[in-house]
């Protein structure tokens, strides 16, 4: 996909919806990034993030849903595969566990 601009949207348990932009290179690189935004920045009013969670992300008007337990296999499948300087980064990114 290369990198796009992404919405990523999670919502709370009283309904309020939170929002990010971020730039992604995959819906589930959005969502990962929205996780590092949310817990990098508790101030930002983020929902606690768990394996339960479902993020919306949004690229080029289309909506996808990704699972919290999926996201979680993702990451930490990405962080078995990746190498290099790009790998010790992602590796640095939290994930929902």
């Amino acid at each position: 996909m290369g990198e796009k601009w992404c919405t990523v949207s999670v919502t709370g348990p009283g309904g309020r919806r939170h929002s990010v932009d971020v730039l992604a290179t995959s819906v589930f690189d959005a969502a990962h990034i929205c996780v590092a935004h949310a817990k990098a920045t508790p101030g930002a009013g983020f929902p606690p993030l768990t394996l339960e969670t479902v993020f919306e992300v949004v690229i080029d008007g289309k909506v996808y849903r990704v699972a919290g337990k999926v996201l979680q296999r993702w990451i930490v499948n990405e962080r078995q595969q990746r190498r290099g300087p790009r790998g010790d980064v992602f590796s640095q990114r939290p994930g929902l566990e």
